[in-house]
């Protein structure tokens, strides 16, 4: 098996003739035509389970690839491969190690052959060299230029990748991050397969991308988790993007959003064992992107909280222009190469030893976890101590810390019992919704300001009074019922405990 390590980019033709000039070219690059055949059950069995199962023709040569993703797949790709000769170009099944890639996917590929078929093909040029990055560092980049075919549907292929082959991926990042503004790289987080898959199906842009925590084992240390959990949320960023940038479905700009705020939430739940002044320069572009994106989420919310209101037509007309606007403005700054650039900050910051020490790299998860959940809960309690839930800027305060040890609870479930971990999440998510709507109160009432002249906007603000009222009225006793709920990375008091 190899382990496949990529950047993947789109780009423009001018930027593709422009590339060769500016890659580090170890030797002149060569030429060469790759014919593909993915195939799949009539169910897509292998789809399912994240496999891609290929045939290719490489000028007089054949190969068979079973490629199966490694962790979330973003900015940088990790896939297992299996590839190897097909003789006289046809797949053949049993050629691949049969337990190997059960025991990686579930898939027994020797009972699936019977039921294979072709589902779509690629066809392209590749220009392809060794890369010169020094640092015991060997690396490929490929040009790939042609088509996606799937029935009589049609997508074009122009990409660049950077393969990994040995040593560091950090010098390989840096060259990336180098080159994204003067190509204009577009970070692609889809493989061909997926790509492919997409066509067959007329999907277009798959749909938004949620958070789903990645596996951690049980016994990782806190600098695997940590660098598992910032992957998963580079992905989530990533896969939301071109959503965001081509002004789809309000729903990416949202889920992108979360995926910046889990990121952050991983580098203050693990910032003890961080270099901070490092930590805090790798994140500080997409914190002031967020900005921009953020302005354009409340305008969506707001034209919401009109229509609930009872929809005043002028200023929901006006609410929707600055809508417009804010999305365009958001759209933007996801098309930007500043924002992949953030993306590739970040990774290469990842992959550059972030850690203070050698004992901080290698602290167990555990024993972390339960002391960051109990310094964060202990910081919650005390920021809400006699709090006047009418208090907006505490209660913003407040909501961030909920937030926060949210995320911090998820990030860290693996290491209790599962039946101690949910209920507890699920009443910081109650607490969470009902503080968000309540911050929306308070993003309403000013956005109203901002479009509402005179006496215009009485009833929107009388709507909203109410509303704020009866939103306090009902998070009082839940915080109550929060305060007094055992936290589950806590231990059980004995009977001399509890007198």
């Amino acid at each position: 098996m190899h382990l496949e390590r990529e950047l993947k980019f789109r780009l423009d033709a001018k930027a593709a003739a422009r590339a060769p000039r500016l890659l580090p070219f170890a030797a002149p690059p060569r030429r060469s035509r790759l014919d593909s055949v993915y195939y799949d059950t009539p169910d897509f069995r292998l789809q399912r389970a994240g496999a891609a199962l290929r045939l290719r023709r490489a000028g007089r040569t054949w190969l068979q690839a079973l490629k199966l993703p490694q962790g979330p797949q973003g900015a940088l790709a990790s896939r297992a491969e299996w590839e190897m000769a097909a003789p006289k170009g046809r797949l053949d099944c049993t050629l691949f190690p049969r337990e190997a890639v059960r025991a990686a996917s579930g898939l027994d590929m020797v009972r699936l052959a019977r039921r294979l078929r072709p589902v779509f093909a690629t066809r392209f040029e590749r220009r392809s060299a060794p890369l010169a990055l020094g640092h015991g560092v060997r690396a490929e980049a490929c040009i790939d230029r042609g088509i996606i075919e799937a029935g009589t549907k049609r997508e074009d292929i122009l990409e660049l990748e950077l393969e990994l082959m040995e040593g560091e991926i950090g010098p390989l990042v840096g060259l990336a991050e180098g080159l994204v503004q003067p190509l204009g790289l577009r970070i692609e987080t889809a493989s061909k397969a997926e790509r492919g898959y997409r066509l067959s199906e007329s999907a277009g842009l798959p749909p938004p991308a949620k958070w789903s925590r990645p596996p951690i084992a049980e016994n990782a240390t806190a600098s695997d988790a940590f660098a598992v959990l910032c992957s998963a949320a580079l992905a989530q960023i990533g896969a939301n993007a071109a959503g965001v940038a081509e002004a789809r479905d309000p729903e990416y700009l949202h889920q992108m959003r979360v995926g910046v705020r889990r990121l952050r939430s991983a580098l203050h739940a693990f910032r003890r064992l961080l270099r901070g002044s490092q930590a805090r320069a790798a994140e500080r572009p997409l914190k002031g992107m967020m900005q921009a994106w953020g302005a354009a989420r409340d305008w969506d919310v707001f034209c919401e909280t009109l229509a609930d209101a009872g929809g005043d037509p002028v200023l929901l007309a006006r609410a929707r222009q600055k809508r417009a606007v804010a999305r365009r403005a958001a759209a933007a700054s996801a098309a930007s190469p500043a924002f992949h650039q953030a993306q590739l900050r970040v990774l290469r910051w990842l992959h550059r030893d972030p850690w203070k020490s050698d004992a901080a790299r290698a602290e167990k998860l555990a024993r972390f976890a339960r002391q960051t959940l109990e310094r964060m809960h202990a910081r919650l309690l005390g920021d809400a101590h006699k709090l006047d839930w009418r208090d907006e800027r505490r209660r913003h305060q407040v909501r961030i810390r909920v937030k926060r040890l949210r995320y911090a609870c998820d990030f860290f479930a693996g290491c209790f019992p599962h039946q101690a971990v949910l209920p507890f999440i699920a009443r910081l998510s109650s607490l969470q919704d009902t503080l968000g709507e309540l911050n929306d109160v308070a993003v309403a009432k000013r956005l109203a300001a901002e479009i509402a002249g005179g006496g215009e906007g009485s009833a929107l603000r009388r709507w909203l009074a109410a509303r704020e009222r009866e939103l306090i009225a009902s998070l009082e006793p839940a915080w109550t019922a929060f305060e007094a709920k055992r936290p589950f990375w806590q231990p059980k008091r004995g009977r001399r405990g509890r007198r």
